[in-house]
Parts: C-alpha cells; structure tokens; sequence
C-alpha cells in the first residue's frame, strides 16, 4: 500500500542504489509553508533518541536547502492543501 497517496514514482537510494517500495516513503515538499517546523521537531525528535552527529549535520543541510530554495520562490510556497478526490490510494 502506497503512504502517500498525493505522489506517485520510482525513488532510488543515492547511498545502495536500491529501489524505495511506495508503501516505505513519504514526500513533503519545499514549498510547504509547514516544512521547515516540521524538520526542526525531526532534527530534535533525532537528537532525542542519540541519532549520530552525521545524521544531525545531514538534516542541518537539508534545512538550509530548503530555506535557501523558499528564499528563492516565495511565489511558489503555500500552506498545504488537498482538493476532494485528490488522494488516490
């Protein structure tokens, strides 16, 4: 079963080349005015539970990514929304 019903696609390991099943991933995307909070409660949620300092550094790049490509398209971010019979499951 596919947990993101608004994407579908191939997603392929960058670190074993291995193909991702839809029913193991999930996407948010940049211009979701909820991301960068929602990375913030991750990196703690990580540093909670004694994630390695790669791990912390790697969702600290993220976030800059991400502030970085906001910081170049306000136009494009938004508040998530979801349209009635939008979700395919």
């Amino acid at each position: 079963m596919r947990l993101d019903s608004k994407v579908h696609g191939t997603l392929v390991s960058n670190k074993n080349g291995v193909e991702i099943p839809e029913d193991e991933f999930i996407v948010f995307r940049a211009h979701d005015n909820a991301l960068i909070s929602t990375l913030t409660h991750y990196r703690h949620q990580l540093e909670t539970l004694g994630a390695k300092q790669n791990q912390l550094l790697a969702v600290d790049d993220l976030i800059s990514r991400v502030q970085y490509w906001r910081a170049g398209h306000p136009e494009r971010c938004k508040v998530p929304d979801v349209e009635p019979g939008e979700l395919k499951i």
